[in-house]
């Protein structure tokens, strides 16, 4: 035997003993495989903004990179973002709500009107508003037994139509000085104005995203929203009013759909008809992308921040890199789709209809 064939056997057997070695430690166990996919998939969030935060940083440079630019992103997030975190709270039960972007018009004009009727603190108006839609979509899914997807599409079309009853097409405007012009409704609120703006809105943004993921990890509730997830009956023997609990879920996500109405009549200086229009396919997307999956069981509030962030810098992205809306429509519904199939857990459903 030749020494490069005496060489080519000794590497031979190392080779064999190196794949022997991984298979006995378990890399080719299918086990050790799935855990590997499932860890992935718990870190889509954060890959997935990353490339999207370089693929823009490439196309348009220090323009997409600048100070200015971070900070209108910033601004831009928050209304998504709670929008988000009221979808995160239903989805968890493995319900859905697709009422929140019609929800959102209305409470803002609410607010407004509340202002324009008590003053300052008119806006709590808006905030009950939100909470009341909240809790008769809970009373509509679980007193009768209607699906989550039929009574929030049904509530979405009932409140778009009552909000152009109530508003009769017209606008409130937020102004900081008084405003001379009769033909036009306003209500002075600098205050509303500056927190609107940045860093005010992104400190609420953070004091909010706190507070919800205290509730979400840290008590019952969030205990109990997981739990009506992954197995309703659990809850059932645990002797809890699931009925009451689902009503007390959309109450809760409706109180945060109050919330974000007021960040965007604050952000965006004006409650009109068409505020939050198509919001509900952006927030289901952002709690897609966020890794929370949609038949329920569990979620997170910092991926679902993560996932805000992303859908609002690819739209950024997109409109600096030059590309027209309704591409940037069809960039946000692939996004979509691309979501729902990687946070889909495969393994709670047989049939797919």
């Amino acid at each position: 035997m030749t020494i490069h064939e005496k060489t080519n056997e000794i590497k031979s057997q190392e080779s064999g003993g190196l794949f022997q070695n991984l298979r006995n430690n378990g890399l080719s166990d299918p086990q050790t495989r799935t855990k590997m996919m499932e860890r992935l998939r718990d870190n889509v969030p954060f890959i997935a903004i990353t490339l999207v935060i370089l693929l823009f940083w490439g196309i348009s440079g220090d323009r997409f990179m600048s100070l200015r630019n971070w900070t209108f992103i910033a601004q831009q997030t928050p209304v998504l973002l709670l929008l988000a975190f009221a979808l995160l709270l239903v989805v968890t039960t493995g319900s859905i709500d697709i009422s929140v972007g019609s929800n959102l018009g209305f409470s803002a004009y609410m607010a407004a009107l509340g202002m324009l009727w008590f003053g300052t603190m008119g806006f709590l108006v808006g905030i009950f508003a939100g909470v009341l839609i909240g809790i008769l979509n809970g009373v509509i899914f679980s007193l009768f037994k209607i699906s989550s997807f039929v009574t929030t599409l049904a509530m979405l079309i009932i409140v778009r139509a009552v909000l152009v009853i109530v508003s009769d097409g017209r606008s409130i405007y937020v102004s900081d000085q008084p405003m001379s012009n009769s033909n036009i409704t306003s209500i002075e609120a600098k205050w509303l104005l500056d927190l609107g703006q940045f860093p005010h809105i992104l400190y609420v943004s953070i004091a909010i995203t706190f507070l919800l993921w205290v509730v979400y990890e840290k008590t019952i509730f969030g205990q109990q929203l997981k739990a009506l997830g992954g197995n309703e009956k659990v809850l059932r023997l645990a002797g809890i009013s699931v009925t009451w609990f689902k009503i007390q879920v959309f109450a809760a996500a409706g109180f945060m759909v109050g919330l974000a109405s007021f960040i965007n009549l604050a952000r965006s200086g004006a409650a009109t008809v068409q505020a939050g229009q198509m919001q509900e396919l952006d927030a289901i997307a952002a709690v897609a992308l966020g890794g929370t999956v949609l038949t329920g069981g569990h979620g997170s509030v910092l991926k679902t921040v993560v996932g805000a962030l992303t859908l609002t810098i690819v739209a950024n992205g997109l409109t600096i890199a030059g590309v027209p809306p309704s591409w940037s429509m069809i960039a946000r519904g692939v996004l979509l789709i691309i979501a729902i199939a990687i946070s889909l857990n495969r393994k709670q459903i047989d049939v797919v209809k």
